[in-house]
């Protein structure tokens, strides 16, 4: 038991600040929450990922007129 004392693991008994607590509390608060928001996130998004997913429109292409315009565009437009 004597091989787990303070001097032996270069340790010195150290009197701590109350700052140093609320630091502590704080940084440990703030960890916290942001692991909590990370989870929230990626739950969030794995229950998402069962819907279908729309094909992505390229500006480039729609310009050169090999994309069909949405209906509703269309409609819009001609009024």
């Amino acid at each position: 038991m004597s091989l787990l004392s303070l001097p032996w693991l270069g340790l010195r008994p150290v009197a701590t600040s109350p700052w140093l607590l609320l630091l502590l509390v704080v940084g440990s608060w703030l960890l916290a929450r942001i692991l909590a928001w990370t989870y929230a996130f990626y739950n969030n998004c794995r229950r998402l990922q069962c819907f279908p997913q729309p094909p992505k429109r390229n500006w480039f292409w729609g310009h050169l007129g090999l994309l069909p315009l949405h209906p509703r565009i269309i409609s819009s437009s001609g009024s």
